[in-house]
């Protein structure tokens, strides 16, 4: 059994690289080392946890059982290190060349993004943006480790590990053709249960908020179709009869169409909030602070 002691963080800087990049040859050019350098070090942690660690399948390498035991720890462990021996930052929007790398899914890129480029153009041209589509709980994940600085979606009972601060609060809307039958005298109940709808579900659920709300008044409708985003609703909803019960920012979007119309639901939903998730730090991080407040600004 390998010792603390035995150890440095050299062997576990290299580890970290390896789950990442899963290639021996791009985890030493991530470090900054030769090819037989990273082999060494691999060889010499195989041999101090007494387990392979790394399976090559292909040109992958594949984590151990052991290995992904370790990973997330380790990975915590070394950016609590990194953070602790770094200097104070400090930040120029206007003069800062920092990349941020944002998750979310196909609503924050709908909503969040479009609103947000323009003020860091304006106030920080020299500052680039990394969006990712990441299923939310997976984000928590990747925030632990470093590989994400944000994760924008709906955390209502996040891990006291995070801050969460709310982008906007957002309700529903009904949308569907204008000439929809459900729609030709006003969007009653009976007429909302009886159509068909189409559901926005990232993880392929075929219950949302609204079930559960139809659910309190002993109503239930039928999800004739899930789609993983909301950018295939506008065509969906023009040629078919199906309803969309999504949030009112996307449903402006379709504002415009006069083939199109959108109303409240005939029962009440609840409101949901947007939040900017991030890693709670014991030291500041200007820039992040204020990428959060860019992100808050452009949706009021």
């Amino acid at each position: 059994m390998a010792h603390l002691k035995d150890i440095d963080l050299n062997l576990l800087t290299a580890f970290d690289a390896m789950m990442s990049e899963r290639s021996v040859g791009r985890a030493a050019l991530r470090l900054g080392i030769g090819q037989p350098a990273a082999s060494h070090a691999l060889a010499r942690l195989r041999t101090l946890l007494d387990d392979e660690l790394f399976r090559r399948d292909g040109r992958t390498m594949v984590p151990t059982e052991r290995a992904l035991e370790i990973a997330e720890p380790i990975s915590r462990a070394l950016a609590a290190a990194r953070e602790a021996l770094e200097p104070p930052a400090s930040f120029d929007p206007s003069r800062s060349t920092r990349k941020f790398t944002l998750s979310g899914g196909d609503y924050a890129l709908s909503v969040a993004l479009p609103a947000l480029l323009p003020l860091v153009r304006r106030h920080a041209p020299g500052i680039d943006l990394r969006f990712r589509f990441v299923e939310k709980d997976l984000a928590l994940t990747l925030l632990d480790d470093g590989r994400l600085d944000l994760a924008l979606s709906v955390y209502p009972n996040a891990p006291k590990r995070y801050e969460a601060v709310t982008v906007f609060e957002e309700h529903f809307v009904c949308v569907a053709r204008r000439d929809h039958p459900a729609m030709a005298n006003g969007l009653t109940l009976d007429g909302y249960a009886s159509a068909l709808h189409v559901l926005v579900t990232e993880r392929g659920d075929e219950r949302g908020a609204v079930d559960e709300a139809l659910a309190r008044v002993n109503r239930e409708r039928r999800i004739a179709l899930t789609v993983p985003s909301v950018l295939v609703l506008h065509r969906l909803l023009v040629e078919t009869d199906l309803v969309a019960t999504i949030g009112a920012r996307v449903a402006q979007t379709f504002r415009q169409d006069p083939r199109l119309t959108m109303t409240s639901p005939p029962v009440a939903t609840p409101v949901w909030r947007m939040q900017a998730l991030r890693l709670r730090r014991s030291r500041p991080d200007p820039g992040l602070n204020w990428l959060i407040e860019q992100i808050v600004a452009s949706q009021t």
